[in-house]
């Protein structure tokens, strides 16, 4: 499998890595493959030709119902934000319907957002107005020449096929000394390496790639940021059977263990 990849400039090889043939359990990710750099070991996904897949609409405004939820999972991003930018202009992107907006905003923030899904778009504009835009960051720098002083993008770069066009974007979105909040799911995590295509982050059928702490340290240090700080974490799934939450403890213990975790929550800056 011929495909762009973060390592050259050209198109890399890429060899089956997880194959998802006769599923039982995840049918909705049927025929599709995710492919292993032979470069630089970053894996991509490879979707059948007849599935739509769609990853700039994949954020739903689901995040309303499970509020309380996401705001426990958004609490250490403000705070990583807090330390090293305490004040400033933030662009949250791919802010769904605005959760970490409202928090950024008590804050004293000033805040605006960036949202492709319609539905998540229209929620997030009735709490903030015109701070909210529809679209990416993209068609958003043809309608704006704001700066930030804060660019948060969290969980949402997986979702986006042309990695070097978005990262010129935002260095030239970013003030300079700007911070630049990344989270992603991170595949060196021991849950990882058990559950294999199993394992719940992946998301084949939204996420076109698939992170490594090194792999994006690496892009990101590439492009002219300094890491600041690295943090990780696991799902606590509360979802789950008790026996089963047990079992996923014991596996984010030997992650901490590891210095690791399923989600890997990166501050740099420009």
């Amino acid at each position: 499998m011929y495909s762009a990849c973060l390592c050259s400039k050209k198109r890399s090889i890429f060899t089956p890595f997880i194959s998802y043939k006769n599923e039982a359990v995840f049918k909705d990710f049927e025929g599709i493959i995710i492919g292993k750099c032979k470069n630089c070991g970053l894996l991509k996904t490879f979707p059948p030709k007849n599935l739509k897949f769609n990853p700039k609409q994949s954020r739903k405004d689901m995040y309303e119902s499970r509020k309380s939820f996401f705001i426990s999972l958004f609490i250490p991003i403000v705070e990583k934000i807090k330390q090293y930018k305490p004040s400033g202009k933030v662009l949250d992107v791919g802010c769904s319907s605005g959760i970490l907006l409202e928090l950024l905003k008590k804050e004293t923030y000033d805040v605006f957002g960036i949202e492709p899904n319609k539905k998540a778009f229209l929620i997030a504009k009735k709490k903030f107005g015109q701070k909210i835009f529809y679209g990416t960051l993209k068609s958003f720098i043809k309608k704006s020449k704001k700066k930030f002083d804060v660019i948060i993008y969290n969980h949402v770069l997986e979702h986006i096929e042309d990695l070097r066009s978005e990262i010129m974007l935002i260095k030239k979105t970013l003030r300079k000394n700007g911070i630049f909040i990344l989270g992603l799911p991170n595949t060196n995590n021991y849950i990882f390496y058990l559950r294999g295509k199993y394992w719940e982050p992946l998301m084949p059928n939204e996420h076109i790639w698939h992170f490594s702490k090194k792999i994006i340290s690496d892009f990101l240090k590439k492009n002219q940021f300094k890491i600041l700080d690295i943090a990780f974490s696991n799902d606590d799934r509360k979802d789950y059977p008790f026996i089963k939450q047990l079992y996923f403890k014991v596996l984010s213990s030997i992650n901490a263990i590891l210095h690791t975790g399923e989600a890997i929550l990166i501050v740099s800056k420009k």
